[in-house]
């Protein structure tokens, strides 16, 4: 009786055991997983920022240079490295200006060959420094 029960003790430490090494992996993609999303989300504020900068422009160089100065106040962090402007589309034919960002991500748990991200994000915003056509 006293073996049987010693041996369920000894089963149940290499469950527990077996169960840590598969849940803890599981537990640091979630933690890089949730990195990507927040860290996509802010890319996606700070375009939309830039796009409507941009929107309050007269011409493709102006609309540049407003959408670089709303991604002034970036401040890096350990995680979110960079943030830079890929492409500014001041589109006079269809009335809107599309920005587009690239913003490096530094993954908190980095796994071989996975240990940085760039997350890309574009937003359109309507021209609104021309007056509307008569």
């Amino acid at each position: 009786m006293a073996r049987g029960k010693r041996s369920r003790r000894g089963l149940s430490l290499v469950e527990t055991a077996i169960g840590f090494i598969i849940l803890i992996p599981i537990g640091l993609v979630a933690i890089d997983i949730v990195t990507l999303f927040s860290a996509s989300q802010n890319n996606e504020q700070w375009s939309e920022m830039a796009a409507r900068a941009a929107a309050t422009s007269g011409d493709q160089k102006s609309a540049e240079k407003a959408a670089e100065m709303a991604l002034a106040d970036f401040t890096s962090t350990p995680v979110m490295q960079n943030l830079t402007i890929s492409d500014v589309d001041f589109d006079v034919a269809h009335g809107n200006v599309q920005v587009v960002t690239a913003m490096q991500v530094k993954l908190p748990v980095p796994f071989p060959g996975f240990s940085e991200v760039t997350c890309t994000a574009s937003a359109i915003q309507p021209i609104v420094s021309f007056p509307a056509p008569r």
